[in-house]
């Protein structure tokens, strides 16, 4: 008996089914026809038009979100800088409270975490630069450093905003392509059900459906005579070890 394409395969599996099962149905006609592009043809359509979106989507995005993954190396590069600068200027001490401050972990934090909300941390390392905390660190200094921190948090922040969108627009579409699929897996499901209840045998639905057999497990193969395991001999009454 044969089987449609499973509802867990490839997007672009199921979607090449739909197309070979459009294909073999319009050209063998009648009923064969009717019922593909009652259930299949709109799948189809629907799909043609979210893979446009698709297209264009990754197009806007791709570029955007590389950018956002060089300024973040930039941002990061920078952060490393201003924590050895403060690090040398304070004496290079193995511990400091007032440093432990500045830079809690060392750069980590203001560093790892989410992309979009490194600039806001970054923003924060600049008030602390400036706040005076660290009684060695000249103001001049801070200042400097804190300027660094602010102008390469704001070109990362441009590059986030720019990519939100267009990030946000690509994911929901690759999320609703991949529902797409699992819909037209239903349909082709569906299809073979109306065409049995028109009378079809399963190698003529298979002549137009793909038949996807559903792979089976391997029996375990048996142990050569001779190579069994010896018995385990009982435990003795009172809870004495076997002889």
């Amino acid at each position: 008996m044969g089987s449609v394409i499973r509802k867990d395969a490839a997007v672009e599996d199921i979607l090449a089914d739909c197309k070979t099962t459009m294909a073999n149905a319009q050209a063998k006609g009648g009923v064969w026809k009717d019922r593909a592009e009652e259930r299949i043809l709109p799948v189809l359509t629907l799909f043609q038009s979210v893979e446009g979106q698709l297209t264009f989507a990754e197009q806007v995005a791709v570029p955007l979100l590389a950018a956002v993954r060089v300024k973040d190396a930039e941002a990061d590069a920078v952060l490393g800088k201003v924590s050895d600068d403060v690090w040398n200027l304070v004496g290079r001490p193995a511990a400091d409270p007032a440093l432990s401050v500045l830079f809690p972990g060392g750069i980590a934090y203001y560093a790892d975490g989410d992309t979009g909300g490194q600039p806001d941390r970054m923003a924060v390392l600049a008030q602390l630069l400036v706040a005076g905390i660290h009684p060695k660190l000249p103001t001049d200094t801070a200042a400097a450093a804190a300027a660094e921190v602010t102008a390469s948090a704001e070109t990362l922040r441009t590059a986030v905003d720019a990519a939100r969108q267009p990030a946000a627009k690509l994911a929901a579409l690759q999320r609703i392509r991949t529902s797409m699929a699992r819909v037209a897996q239903i349909e082709l499901t569906n299809l073979k059900r109306a065409y049995k209840a028109a009378g079809y045998s399963e190698a003529d639905i298979h002549e137009v459906i793909p038949d996807r057999p559903v792979k089976t497990a391997k029996a375990a193969p048996k142990a050569p005579a001779g190579d069994s395991p010896a018995p385990v001999a009982a435990a003795q009454p009172g809870g004495a070890p076997p002889a």
